[in-house]
């Protein structure tokens, strides 16, 4: 029995080493689970969001041409069914979510001096079509080259690598600005045939 006793004495210290070994891996363990957990939960959300920011843009382009037609190309008569004050609700609705997106990046991720200037320029551009539309009148952006057409373009892609997180790579910033400007670019329009 001593010899028993003995023995285990001397495995005691092994056993109380492995039972904390194994506490700490699975402490370790479900901390790493739980981190990569919310990371991935993060990513579903901003992709989620990002989603949100597209359909926003091209919102904005659908009611910016419709607007357009309506008040200075075609005429009210010539859009059955369309009017300044459904633009202007749909332009509302529109700034009202690109708002609530902004509210999100500020709550979620510690912005930079730049981040916000980005921020806050674009909202700012965005809000150009509900006031032509408060003011009855065209959004002027006319041409590829309008300064505040060329803004909005620059300043779109630096906004979606914010909400995904990759607003750090600057040269994925300015990569992204300029392969965005090349394709709205004017310069790809075919010459129109002579009636």
């Amino acid at each position: 029995m001593d010899m028993l006793i003995d023995a285990a004495l001397k495995e005691l210290p092994k056993l109380m080493a492995s039972l904390v070994l194994l506490g700490l891996a699975w402490f370790v363990g479900q901390r790493l689970t739980v981190a990569w957990n919310l990371r991935q939960k993060q990513k579903e959300h901003d992709l989620a969001t990002a989603r949100d920011f597209h359909a926003l843009y091209g919102e904005f382009f659908a009611i910016w041409k419709l607007w357009n037609y309506y008040v200075r190309d075609v005429g009210a008569e010539a859009l059955k069914g369309a009017s300044r004050w459904n633009l202007l609700d749909r332009a509302c609705e529109a700034e009202g979510k690109l708002e609530s997106t902004l509210v999100r990046l500020a709550c979620e991720r510690s912005l930079r001096d730049n981040d916000i200037e980005v921020l806050g320029r674009f909202r700012q551009l965005y809000q150009q079509l509900r006031e032509a539309i408060r003011d009855n009148k065209p959004l002027k952006w006319d041409y590829s080259e309008h300064p505040d057409y060329v803004a909005f373009k620059t300043l779109a892609p630096q906004v979606a690598l914010l909400i995904v997180g990759l607003d750090t790579l600057l040269s994925a910033r300015s990569a992204t600005s300029r392969v965005l400007m090349d394709i709205t670019s004017n310069k790809w329009e075919f010459p129109k045939a002579k009636a």
